[in-house]
């Protein structure tokens, strides 16, 4: 990432919190990510997890300005059960739930892209509720509100986005 990239945290994060069968337990994030063999984790809130469906096979990710993700890698999608929040010093990290992942292939990435240049395309295989440049800015402000709290609404649409477009491979319950 650049350096005048928007700070999401205060450090990359060394444990994932998860809730399951309702307690909540910690795993080392390194770990957790080489028990699964993937490289990065992509967490959801649980209004957009319930979006995607068993018979997607692809799916449009969009992040706010900038994302570290790599075409070939593979991901983990998650279920934020309980948001996070970032204030620009202090974070409390999200609780996750460790009922359902969703496996999937990055196959393409672009970064800080300004919503005017965004075309219908762009839109093809994003979740249903976002399916244009008006629904997308509704959906980084709704999934922002927390994790960037520091940051007025107008500053956070000025950032630009970042798409991922991923190939998905399977749905896991665990």
């Amino acid at each position: 990432m650049r350096n005048n990239s928007i700070k999401r945290s205060s450090s990359k994060p060394k444990k994932l919190f998860f809730i399951k069968k309702k307690k909540i337990i910690s795993e080392n994030f390194f770990s957790f990510k080489k028990k699964y063999k993937v490289r990065r984790i992509i967490r959801f809130l649980k209004t957009d997890f319930t979006l995607i469906k068993k018979k997607m096979n692809r799916l449009t990710h969009f992040s706010i300005q900038e994302t570290a993700h790599k075409k070939g890698e593979l991901c983990l999608i998650v279920k934020i059960h309980k948001k996070g929040f970032y204030n620009g010093k202090k974070i409390n990290h999200p609780m996750l739930s460790y009922d359902n992942f969703i496996y999937a292939k990055c196959i393409k990435v672009k970064n800080r892209i300004k919503y005017s240049d965004l075309k219908k395309n762009n839109f093809k295989y994003s979740l249903k509720n976002i399916k244009n440049v008006i629904s997308l800015k509704k959906s980084i402000l709704r999934r922002y509100k927390k994790s960037l709290s520091h940051l007025t609404d107008s500053k956070k649409l000025l950032l630009g986005i970042a798409i991922t477009e991923l190939k998905i491979l399977k749905n896991k319950h665990i």
